[in-house]
């Protein structure tokens, strides 16, 4: 159930209509960008990781974040290792 907009304030429904712009257009938008925002943190924390402890695979780092607070699993952060390059020379990756 959603509350009801307080006094001066516009609903996304009246903001969508206001600037043209329909309502799930608005939702795709933000559903695309909204994710990128919290995986730039992940990556941030993975290349620090990973620059910190070189001798660490995807799965030490996964661990590392989990305990660290962060919700992820080893296969998003083995993707983002593969795609920041960050396996050393002579270590392979699954």
């Amino acid at each position: 159930m959603t509350m009801p907009p307080r006094q001066g304030e516009l609903t996304i429904e009246r903001m969508c209509v206001l600037a043209g712009v329909s309502r799930a257009g608005y939702y795709r938008h933000w559903a695309a960008s909204a994710p990128r925002a919290e995986e730039t943190g992940v990556r941030d924390a993975i290349q620090r990781l990973a620059l910190a402890y070189r001798h660490y695979g995807y799965r030490r780092i996964a661990a590392q974040l989990r305990r660290e607070g962060l919700a992820v699993n080893g296969k998003r952060v083995l993707r983002l290792m593969r795609e920041d390059n960050l396996f050393g020379s002579g270590r392979s990756c699954l």
